[in-house]
């Protein structure tokens, strides 16, 4: 995909961090861009930043995790007149209890980080697909998810069980479209770790517990010396115009990504020779 100019851009979770460098690359591509987040203070800061780039930029206020709000959204986005030619789900969140194990997470973070990160991709996917199909032009939907959708670690364990679920959503739907030879494609975007502000949800609690506070350390300290959000951005486009599933924008898991195949591939032969 190559054309962007003039078409509407979506992004969800667009307040701050990577959301909001996509959005302002889109900008720069010459896009219509409609942001959308739930934090409404965030989202009119990046908003007014943002005008004074281009004026063709709107805001809506967006819970991803309610389909009613996504489906507004949409509308919105046709409102605004033009293609729609590329939806990022982006919005995303973490959570303090999923620093230790996942038995003992809260209910409320389980929820959250379902409803968020599962639910939003789902919801914006159910709610633009069947526009976009019907404008019978070349665009796509980017599914943000990380490199914890393809490895696994001890913390961050329901995070990861979240993007693993992006990863194979996003995979699936770009197969069934390339199978409908619809003009619509899907990717999926696994990143390692951003300069952004997620890790201040990872707040310090009380019932926090040696194991947890050293992870949030580990976490804090991996962000701060993370890729920054507009390089990401730059990667991310490179991945659009090569029609890439799955974009990759850190190399540096490789390793652990060929581990954790050859340990499937080792137990699937061992297996066989039970048979």
């Amino acid at each position: 995909m190559s054309e962007f100019a003039d078409r509407v851009a979506v992004v969800t979770g667009a307040a701050k961090g990577v959301g909001r460098a996509l959005a302002e690359t889109c900008l720069a591509e010459g896009m219509r861009v409609v942001l959308a987040d739930l934090d409404e203070v965030a989202l009119s800061e990046t908003h007014a930043t943002l005008l004074e780039m281009s004026p063709r930029v709107t805001a809506v206020p967006t819970d991803v995790s309610d389909p009613a709000s996504v489906e507004a959204l949409a509308q919105a986005a046709v409102e605004l007149g033009g293609e729609i030619g590329l939806l990022f789900n982006n919005a995303g969140v973490v959570a303090s209890s999923d620093l230790g194990s996942l038995w003992k997470a809260t209910e409320d973070d389980w929820q959250r980080l379902v409803n968020v990160n599962l639910w939003g991709v789902i919801h914006g996917c159910r709610s633009f697909l069947p526009l976009m199909m019907k404008q019978n032009h070349p665009s796509r939907i980017v599914n943000t998810a990380s490199i914890a959708g393809v490895i696994s670690a001890p913390s961050i364990s329901i995070y990861s069980m979240t993007k693993h679920a992006v990863v194979s959503l996003s995979d699936s739907l770009d197969q069934q479209l390339e199978e409908e030879g619809s003009t619509v494609r899907a990717s999926v975007i696994c990143p390692g770790f951003v300069r952004t502000n997620l890790v201040n949800e990872l707040t310090s609690t009380a019932e926090g517990t040696a194991t947890m506070e050293q992870n949030r350390s580990w976490f804090q300290e991996s962000v701060a010396e993370g890729t920054e959000p507009m390089e990401l951005a730059r990667r991310v486009f490179d991945g659009i115009r090569h029609e890439r599933r799955y974009i990759f924008t850190h190399t540096g898991f490789r390793g652990a990504v060929v581990e954790r195949h050859e340990r499937i591939l080792q137990d699937l032969d061992a297996a066989a020779a039970n048979k």
